[in-house]
């Protein structure tokens, strides 16, 4: 068997949940490498979310290292391909499309040996894994955001992730300018939650601080430390990105000020980059995405060295479903797993999806992972387990100027 042409295929879909009501629609960019027999394999880079319209480029410049040959030999094929992009390609975008070439192989090398890519990564470390729904924003509106958690529970989650702040349309999404204010809203919607839920639920939060537009406060350690420290108090799983990633040294001070663990890394794009990152233990919880960092193997890799340094991991999976299942093998083959994030729907229950309507995200399962009493199951199909159904994108055609960004002067990002 012999690669015979690897594509790009974007796509543009609608993305309305009733929870989640700053964006209609996302993008996506998958790889497709196709053979001289049947069998193709299909990945995704989460840089099609971003920046679809830059893809198909890079994918380009790597197809000819792999056209001809066997596309059972992924470790060497991805050697080659980081070699002839070494100078531009070590991190950045060059590595995030990377991920979504290598997944494609991954997936093709596993439907033709009739395993799941988990059984390629040194085999399966778990039967079931928990799981979070990931819920963006917190609605400035109480009764939206009670329900919001009551449906997202609904779905069989038993950890939800909320945003810092509080969603307001025309308005910052933190737009706290004190760190008493910052506080102030924190504790106030946990306290809410609590009062409506007790403890019925896992409650992780999510400042987002890389990932703010211009209007935005964009905390200071010492208003993170405030926060955290307040916060101490409640039962909080995890506290993500609570500073931007351009201190690894002030991570590592807020990780050791505070009993809340501290969660980062979705921003890191390479091998490179996390072992620089992993010098400062700057995570207690260690935010790994194989659709971004370079590949499967690369998630592998950091997963261990995490685990050396005593470290759990969780995915982070916010790209469409063939991106989605590559963080799930990679997570089901890592022994430090400790929780998987999840797109805010049941993948395996369409009837209770009601809130939600993504075609990106629920589509393009073959079996569809099980969840259940707040865990996930993976199914054993051979490869990713995703498919493109027939007719998809010229059902969801791909729309230039459709990635997300963050909003500034000249460059504001429409819903």
């Amino acid at each position: 068997m012999k690669i015979t042409r690897v594509r790009t295929l974007l796509s543009t879909a609608p993305q309305r949940d009733l929870y989640m009501p700053s964006r209609q629609r996302r993008s996506a960019a998958f790889i497709l490498i196709e053979t001289d027999t049947e069998l193709t394999g299909l990945g995704e880079t989460y840089a099609g979310y971003f920046v679809p319209e830059m893809v198909p480029g890079v994918v380009e410049f790597y197809e000819p290292i792999l056209v001809g040959q066997s596309p059972l030999e992924v470790d060497l094929l991805c050697r080659r391909m980081f070699t002839a992009g070494k100078f531009w390609a070590r991190v950045g975008l060059g590595s995030i499309v990377l991920s979504g070439i290598e997944s494609a192989l991954l997936d093709l090398k596993g439907k033709a040996l009739g395993v799941p890519v988990y059984e390629l990564l040194g085999g399966r470390c778990h039967d079931s894994l928990p799981c979070y729904a990931t819920g963006g924003t917190s609605p400035h509106d109480r009764g939206e955001l009670e329900g919001k958690v009551a449906q997202y529970l609904s779905l069989g989650f038993h950890s939800v992730k909320l945003g810092a702040g509080s969603y307001r349309p025309g308005h910052p999404v933190v737009g706290s300018r004190t760190a008493v204010e910052a506080r102030d809203v924190e504790v106030a919607k946990v306290e809410f939650l609590r009062q409506r839920f007790g403890d019925s639920f896992q409650l992780n939060l999510d400042a987002h601080m890389d990932n703010l537009g211009e209007a935005d406060h964009v905390w200071s350690l010492a208003t993170a430390q405030f926060v955290l420290k307040a916060l101490e108090a409640y039962p909080i799983g995890f506290f993500e990105e609570a500073l931007p990633y351009t201190d690894m040294r002030a991570y590592a001070e807020l990780r050791r000020s505070t009993s809340i663990p501290v969660a980062g890394g979705e921003c890191l794009t390479s091998l490179e980059e996390w072992r620089d990152w992993l010098e400062h233990q700057p995570f207690a919880l260690a935010q790994l995405d194989a659709s971004f960092m370079g590949g499967i193997t690369n998630f592998i890799k950091i997963a261990r060295l995490c685990e050396l340094q005593g470290v759990n991991i969780a995915t982070h999976a916010w790209s469409a479903t063939p991106g989605a299942a590559a963080n799930l093998h990679a997570a089901f083959a890592s022994r430090n797993t400790a929780i998987c994030e999840m797109a805010a729907y049941n993948p395996s229950r369409p009837e209770l999806n009601t809130h939600i309507v993504a075609p990106l995200l629920t589509d393009l399962w073959v079996e569809p992972p099980v969840i259940e009493n707040g865990r996930v199951r993976l199914a054993d199909t051979p490869g990713l387990g995703v498919r493109l159904p027939e007719g998809f994108l010229e059902r969801h055609p791909f729309e230039p100027g459709s990635g997300e960004f963050n909003s500034v002067k000249g460059k504001l990002l429409q819903p």
